[in-house]
């Protein structure tokens, strides 16, 4: 049994350059309307979890306005329609926020950040042997930013308190750690 919804009609409701909003109606496979069902269109993102020789981690501190505060976070941003490819993206993002390159790149994961309503994915890239090579270039909206270079353990033991203030970037350090060699995850 398929069991995609069919969108019936769909309305823009609000579209401008952070966001695209648009109302759908649907039937789902069973014949049951769900209107309006809402759908957030954003571009694809990307995190990087930058490791530096010294096993530290550059991340960023930086002012979130939805919450009034600055916030600890993995370098990354939109997916620009002048990068090649989600890596592009995630190697200019590192070397905009953070004035750091690195040599040796690996994709973690592609996932989506909220499948129920957006149709965008996050492409998160581990950064290996990051050493910073230049001044950050910042966008307008990040005045302000800080670079933080933090020993991978104080991350590790501050994860469940929330040192990370998104908690989408959580589970990308944590792989991007264990491929690294820097944590081992185990099942049981």
């Amino acid at each position: 049994m398929d069991q995609k919804w069919i969108s019936v009609h769909s309305e823009a409701i609000l579209k401008d350059r952070w966001i695209d909003l648009r109302a759908d109606d649907c039937v789902t496979p069973i014949g049951k309307q769900i209107s309006p069902y809402y759908v957030l269109t954003y571009p694809d993102w990307v995190h990087v979890v930058a490791v530096t020789s010294d096993s530290k981690l550059v991340l960023v501190r930086q002012y979130r306005h939805a919450v009034n505060t600055m916030v600890l976070e993995l370098p990354g941003g939109a997916v620009d329609p002048a990068d090649a490819d989600p890596e592009q993206a995630a190697r200019r993002e590192l070397e905009e926020e953070t004035g750091f390159t690195a040599r040796n790149w690996q994709l973690i994961s592609s996932l989506y950040p909220n499948p129920a309503t957006q149709t965008n994915r996050i492409h998160a890239y581990l950064a290996l042997d990051a050493v910073r090579t230049r001044v950050p270039r910042l966008d307008a909206g990040e005045e302000g930013l800080q670079v933080c270079i933090i020993p991978i353990n104080e991350i590790v033991d501050g994860l469940g308190a929330g040192i990370l203030g998104q908690s989408m970037q959580v589970g990308a350090v944590l792989i991007g750690l264990a491929i690294a060699g820097h944590l081992k995850l185990t099942s049981k």
